[in-house]
């Protein structure tokens, strides 16, 4: 049996780790300052053995780790803090295009200035805000092709979402991160790959399967169809205005990604902001004062 092969970007090694919907739960209450076992429980709804696996996992890829104080839980290590601008980035995607759906809110104060904020997803080099439009990408000196290996990880659905009492507890960018091929068709989307053979061979996924993604990316307003010659049945896939809203999101996990996963030939991918003509890296900033926002300095409440 011929495996198919699919390009081996930072996006995907960091979703190799964090990208299934109960791991994305545990590290939104972890940055919320849960720390017990039992908290995570409570907070996410989720099963204790279904907890208790992921946490051995995140223990395992070096995100968290066992306090040694008694009872001390589990705390994010520097690596899993370095995930802190993706956590930043998928709250204000929440905030902007479905602020009322998960029945509950995360309001973000910048302790600077000491006002309520909204990240801003910036330029480091000329501090603008960031378009995806804008942004050019090149093969990198570590792409390469790798044979894809996915655990079996149910599918999410509206009836199986995590709640918190009454309150929902996934939407549609945790569910969508938590699902690697969702995700896949979006990354080919950013890099203008759109029609459907294309994506099928990029993602290395099954027709069927590729099919259900597309039409639950189309149905959430995420991608669009729009004909590329004059017969009706061909079209290709576009982001939509709140699909390009992602790209904040995967430049988050492609910079963690590349900080932890990229071999020593370098980076699979290289990104250039158009704009102010260098090399693009993402600064999480402030909305009220510019400031950066750090884990350090920013401030949550629920």
């Amino acid at each position: 049996m011929k495996h198919e092969t699919i390009r081996a970007c930072s996006i995907w090694r960091a979703l190799e780790v964090v990208g299934d919907v109960p791991t994305l739960l545990i590290l939104e209450q972890a940055f919320l300052g849960r720390r017990r076992f039992q908290d995570f429980v409570t907070e996410t709804g989720i099963a204790r053995s279904v907890i208790n696996q992921r946490l051995e996992r995140l223990v395992d890829a070096g995100v968290l780790e066992k306090s040694i104080e008694r009872r001390g839980g589990y705390r994010l290590t520097a690596k899993g803090k370095g995930l802190f601008p993706v956590a930043l980035m998928i709250l204000r995607w929440q905030h902007i295009w479905e602020a009322d759906e998960r029945g509950f809110r995360v309001r973000l104060v910048h302790r600077d200035c000491g006002a309520e904020i909204e990240p801003i997803p910036a330029c480091a080099h000329c501090d603008q805000p960031i378009d995806p439009r804008e942004v050019g990408w090149a093969p990198g000196p570590g792409l390469s092709q790798v044979t894809p290996v996915y655990a079996r990880r149910r599918k999410q659905t509206a009836a199986a979402s995590a709640k918190r009492g009454n309150w929902t507890m996934v939407d549609s960018v945790i569910e969508l991160f938590g699902d690697r091929w969702a995700t896949l068709v979006v990354r080919a989307c950013f890099t203008g790959i759109h029609r459907f053979d294309e994506i099928q061979r990029d993602a290395g996924m099954a027709s069927n399967i590729l099919s259900d993604r597309l039409e639950r990316l189309l149905a959430q307003g995420i991608i669009k169809t729009v004909p590329y010659s004059a017969h009706q049945d061909r079209f290709e896939y576009r982001l939509t205005r709140k699909g390009r809203d992602l790209y904040p999101v995967l430049l988050g996990l492609l910079h963690w990604g590349d900080t932890w996963y990229a071999d020593s030939k370098g980076p699979p991918l290289l990104l250039h902001h158009k704009p102010c003509d260098h090399a693009l890296a993402m600064r999480p900033s402030c909305s009220v004062c510019s400031g950066t926002i750090t884990i350090e300095n920013m401030g949550f409440v629920v």
